[in-house]
């Protein structure tokens, strides 16, 4: 068995994940060493992970209908993560929500389901990409259980493009420029937008909570190369381009006050434009305008105070608003999958001894 000292790592990538940045927090504190990918090392945990009987139900899926709805939410939330997998660290992100739903929806006494997420991100960060054999499965379940992602999951399938960090959002992002530009004091002001965008842009970022405006089909106009004598003029000609047109809404810091005389204000927005790479996760003629959405891209540039930001090689994803229902399993059926055993701990499930009182393997 392992002990609880070496399962504490392990425990503390997803309950780190959910750890705020003081406000005060400078570049290097959002994006740690820069590392191009976290330098994860297979070890004990990961080799015992490989044996249990839920990753082998990864690997050849299942036919017992109690254990199809454990793998799809466990499927589910993998997915979930999988956009803001990040260099800073081997830590990752999960929706608030979807960590109750963890806890409650796919846990049972025997089978503590936080653990083996953990599991799954760190085979996935270890492999630099999710496994084909994980990828066939969840494409099997996606008919049956449509909380499964499976254009996230496609993405990670096709290897591991992890983002700068995800603990630089829209609000983060605003937050910093408030501090280090807007209310820089004397010596610093000449130069402050300056250094901000020398820190921030040219980052592969991640972007949720935003609402399609629109999506085109851009024609790029023609470029004229440079002539040459006794040479005929040549054109350049770029390809089209799709791109969004998104929005996203600060939170009003006043909703709650009365306003007597119902003076109208103004919403403060962010208008963001995403340049989109040409494979896509999402079909993007089906995406009806006002959808809530995710981009992931480079941070290519900003105007008025980051009231409009531009963005490049730009990925769209779906982002579900989880508060509106987060049902990922029955905890029912969880209980009488024979899979949910914690099998990656050393601990097996109780069974029926003589006269039938319980014993344990």
């Amino acid at each position: 068995m392992l002990t609880c000292g070496a399962m504490r790592p392990a425990l503390l990538a997803l309950a780190l994940s959910l750890v705020s940045l003081p406000a005060a927090a400078q570049p290097e504190v959002f994006f740690g060493s820069g590392n191009d990918v976290p330098n994860i090392r297979e070890e004990d945990f990961d080799r015992r992970f490989l044996k249990t009987g839920f990753q082998q139900a990864l690997v050849r899926g299942t036919k017992d209908p109690n254990c199809a709805q454990l793998l799809a939410g466990m499927l589910t939330l993998l997915g979930e993560t999988a956009p803001l997998l990040h260099k800073r660290d081997e830590n990752f992100y999960l929706d608030p929500l979807l960590v109750q739903a963890l806890g409650t929806q796919l846990s049972t006494p025997r089978f503590q389901a936080n653990v083996y997420l953990v599991a799954m991100v760190r085979r996935v960060l270890i492999d630099r990409k999710m496994p084909p054999d994980w990828f066939q499965t969840a494409a099997a379940l996606g008919p049956m259980a449509l909380t499964i992602d499976v254009g996230k999951l496609r993405f990670i399938s096709e290897g591991l493009q992890p983002i700068d960090s995800f603990f630089l959002t829209l609000p983060a992002l605003r937050d910093r420029y408030e501090i280090e530009v807007r209310r820089a004091n004397s010596t610093a002001a000449s130069s402050a937008e300056k250094v901000f965008r020398e820190n921030y842009l040219d980052r592969q970022v991640a972007f949720g909570g935003l609402d399609l405006i629109d999506l085109r089909v851009e024609q790029p106009k023609k470029k004229k190369s440079k002539k040459r004598k006794n040479e005929p003029v040549e054109e350049e000609i770029e390809e089209p381009t799709a791109v969004a047109r998104l929005v996203w809404y600060p939170p009003d810091p006043n909703a709650e006050e009365l306003n007597i005389f119902g003076t109208p204000k103004k919403r403060a927005v962010v208008n963001i434009s995403a340049r989109l790479a040409p494979q896509q996760y999402l079909d993007l003629s089906r995406i009806p305008k006002g959808t809530r959405l995710m981009v992931r891209g480079r941070f290519w540039g900003f105007k008025k105070g980051l009231e409009e930001l531009e963005l490049r090689d730009g990925l769209i994803f779906q982002d579900r608003d989880w508060s509106q229902g987060n049902m990922l399993a029955d905890p029912n059926a969880v209980a009488r999958c024979p899979l949910a055993v914690n099998d990656l701990m050393g601990a097996a499930p109780e069974q029926s001894g003589a006269f039938g009182q319980p014993s344990r393997r």
